[in-house]
């Protein structure tokens, strides 16, 4: 099976501006794994510092609450990369990582990606500006949180997933559709409140669920609850 595995990191933004002998060496030294759906790629807590780049498929970052409740950090796609911080600081795994559909990665060693950052400054510099970007957007959903209502938080989590529907460019549309388990862990409210929700929201025609396909029929709408 790792025979079939495509060994490319060309797709790796963090890697984008190094040389192309260096990132075919890289290839080289990764170990590739095929990962199915469902599958738990980091525990929260564990002691090893690996560096992950997910070169197809896609991942949620997820942590807990002290009463046991998910917490959906971030998903991750083709180009990203997880397991950065215990690498550079040595500390345990602060988040688990799970993947929502197959996904192939390369994985290398916390001290080659550590070294690799260190003889590369553009790569050095990738490596501070994503860092910035998570505590930003860490800050941004912290606020989120504490200041907006639960609608609130479900209509901007909605806009933020949407992109253009190519038959029809005046909606959005999400695909393929979170499940509302999805939702709840990603803006932190329970499953039952986003069912609510979405039921209002269905009612109204702002959303249409049509099979594995969820339609925002009305964007303003939806920015308008988002602001109020």
């Amino acid at each position: 099976m790792a025979d079939a595995i495509e060994r490319n990191l060309d797709c790796v933004e963090l890697f984008s501006s190094l040389p192309a002998d260096v990132v075919r060496t890289l290839e080289r030294e990764c170990r590739w794994q095929l990962f199915d759906a469902g599958g738990a790629i980091i525990d929260r807590g564990e002691e090893y510092t690996d560096v992950y780049m997910l070169t197809s498929g896609s991942a949620h970052v997820l942590n807990y609450s002290e009463n046991g409740k998910v917490i959906d950090y971030a998903t991750l796609g083709k180009g990203d990369i997880f397991g950065e911080l215990a690498a550079i600081d040595g500390l345990p795994r602060s988040a688990s990582v799970v993947t929502q559909t197959p996904c192939t990665m390369g994985v290398i060693s916390g001290d080659k990606f550590v070294d690799l950052v260190i003889h590369n400054p553009a790569a050095s510099l990738a490596l501070l500006q994503r860092l910035a970007g998570i505590v930003r957007f860490s800050d941004k959903r912290i606020n989120d949180f504490s200041l907006l209502k639960a609608e609130q938080r479900v209509c901007i989590e909605l806009l933020r997933l949407a992109e253009p529907d190519p038959g029809n460019l005046e909606e959005l549309i999400i695909h393929p559709m979170p499940t509302q388990s999805n939702i709840a862990n990603s803006v932190g409210l329970a499953r039952e409140t986003v069912g609510r929700i979405f039921s209002r929201l269905a009612r109204d025609n702002i959303i249409q669920r049509q099979q594995k396909t969820l339609h925002l029929r009305e964007r303003k709408a939806l920015e308008q609850m988002a602001l109020f």
